[in-house]
């Protein structure tokens, strides 16, 4: 089936878009998540990701133009081929006489739409209405709320007039882009009111003007029937998610499959991020569910050497600071290339370790191995038990600095802590082994 794509809408009173350029042409193959064009509106510019995997068929919209929110502007279809029109070649003329039948038609105004209130959104969940349908309405009252994976946010009405048609319910998951509302000018006999129908696949509930209260009391069957449930399962057993948290979970190497078997709500965003992490989590990961002893190694060094050594680089202009020296010595004796984090009582900074000193490097990754830096402490002894990763912690004692190495089993073996803490010891206490 072809997947539509419109132009967005990335504020809330946002008429048009402007497409500043396409990344992609007409025929070529996208995947999910790739990024299919530009738009830009007076506040801000963003990239659009294809929501599903095809070809670009029926781009309508070029480079430069401006194009109404909600416009359809090109189709992403399972073949290269062009999507036919839908009266034309979806629908013969009795189908079409019978879904005028079954819905009111709908009043003429301003529509309002889901609106896009970040870059990872691609729906948002309608929290509240804050007026009845029929009710009179400014352009700057709050129309509704609305609730993306990061925050909660009234939505003016954008128009004044009244309020004809309200087409999603509370708590309905609704595409951003989609209308939802229409403001009319005048009033109509039977306003609208019902819940979000994707392709208008269930017929439409009017709601009586004289009495909108007792319908809102006793919803009618239609209407309840038609809300989509926060849970989706697809015969496919495909897991749903928006392209940015795809995107994540394939840099990260997590499956979404176990997030979905958590029972966690779908479609997942970019907010369920901590989730997926959570769900991915292995046995061995948890600190709470690691077994085995915990073991610990002590060795003494002088202190003097290691500080003349920052002193004599501070003295040479380099700057490499206290942190990246212990990261370049342990991260040697550990294994290059593998992270390391430097902790003191004021914070602490994960590097890459590498042989040289210049090329040891801030990161955003896991550490795999800690060193405490407790040397300006009151702090004498330590002994940490169940942590995730190894720790050395650094302390000073009478003989100048004592290195506790706390570890398990499932962390290392004790031929490798014992072999870790020695080479570490030996490079603090000669730092020019290290050097050349």
């Amino acid at each position: 089936m072809p997947h539509e794509i419109i132009m967005p809408a990335l504020g809330m009173s946002q008429d048009t878009g402007t497409l500043l350029a396409w990344h992609k042409v007409e025929g070529d193959t996208v995947l999910q998540g790739e990024i299919l064009f530009e738009v830009e509106t007076d506040k801000t510019t963003m990239e659009v990701e294809a929501p599903a995997d095809g070809f670009l068929v029926n781009v309508s919209a070029e480079a430069g133009a401006e194009v109404p929110v909600g416009q359809v502007i090109a189709y992403i279809n399972e073949s290269a081929d062009a999507v036919q029109s839908v009266t034309t070649n979806q629908l013969d003329a009795a189908s079409i006489d019978e879904t005028a039948a079954q819905e009111p038609s709908l009043p003429e105004g301003s529509t309002v739409i889901m609106p896009t209130l970040g870059m990872s959104q691609d729906t948002g969940l309608l929290v509240s209405w804050a007026k009845q349908p029929g009710d009179a309405v400014a352009a700057d009252d709050v129309l509704f709320e609305v609730e993306t994976d990061k925050s909660v946010v009234e939505v003016p009405a954008g128009h004044d007039g009244f309020l004809t048609a309200r087409l999603a319910a509370e708590g309905d998951a609704v595409p951003t882009g989609e209308v939802i509302a229409i403001i009319s000018n005048e009033q109509v006999a039977n306003p609208i009111d019902r819940a979000y129908l994707a392709g208008n696949e269930a017929p439409v509930v009017a709601v009586p003007a004289q009495d909108p209260v007792e319908v809102s009391e006793v919803p009618s069957v239609e209407a309840v029937s038609t809300k989509p449930q926060p849970n989706i399962t697809v015969p496919t057993g495909r897991v749903l998610a928006s392209p940015k948290m795809r995107r994540l979970a394939h840099i990260a190497g997590l499956d979404l499959n176990k997030l979905a078997a958590t029972g966690h709500p779908q479609p997942f965003h970019a907010g369920d991020y901590p989730a997926l992490e959570s769900a991915n989590r292995t046995p061995v990961e948890s600190a709470t569910q690691r077994v085995g002893p915990v073991h610990r190694l002590v060795a003494s060094v002088n202190a003097a050497s290691i500080n003349d050594l920052v002193n004599w680089l501070a003295e040479k202009g380099l700057d490499i600071s206290m942190s990246q020296v212990l990261a370049c010595f342990a991260g040697s004796a550990f294994g290059i290339g593998r992270a390391v984090r430097i902790e003191s009582l004021l914070g602490g900074t994960t590097y890459v370790s590498s042989s040289q000193l210049s090329d040891v490097l801030a990161t955003d990754q896991d550490a795999e191995l800690l060193v405490r830096d407790l040397r300006d402490a009151f702090i004498h002894e330590t002994h940490f038990s169940h942590e995730p990763i190894p720790v050395m912690a650094l302390t000073s004692d009478d003989k100048g600095l004592a290195i506790t190495l706390t570890y398990s089993d499932g962390q290392l073996s004790s031929a490798d802590a014992c072999q870790l803490l020695n080479d570490f010891a030996g490079r603090l206490h000669d730092p020019i082994r290290h050097l050349f």
